[in-house]
């Protein structure tokens, strides 16, 4: 009888743990999904931000505020300071307000 007891015991701990690693699995497909689209569209706000100096380079004349926008725009950027090996949201976050002031730069442009 004790082997029955044991058999009911082992089948109602892995129903909540196979449970729990399936929520496991989707909690990590959800998190490639979301690094994905955060990706996606970081890198659409910077080819933005880069198709307006491009168009701005294309110009024959330059203005002399339009040249210190573009030098502005390559000091934030030059002195963007992450640490990408460690994967930290408040890097994340750097390069957001980055893009955010890049954008400010080029918006009247």
């Amino acid at each position: 009888m004790s082997a029955i007891k044991a058999d009911d015991s082992d089948a109602s701990n892995a129903s909540p743990l196979k449970s729990a690693r399936e929520e496991l699995d989707f909690l990590r497909k959800t998190l490639r999904e979301i690094v994905a689209a955060y990706a996606a569209r970081v890198e659409g706000e910077i080819a933005q931000v880069r198709e307006a100096v491009a168009a701005e380079e294309k110009k024959k004349k330059h203005s002399s505020s339009r040249l210190r926008d573009a030098r502005d725009i390559i000091t934030l950027v030059r002195t963007l300071d992450v640490k990408t090996e460690k994967g930290r949201r408040r890097d994340l976050k750097k390069i957001d307000g980055l893009i955010e002031e890049l954008n400010r730069f080029v918006e009247n442009w």
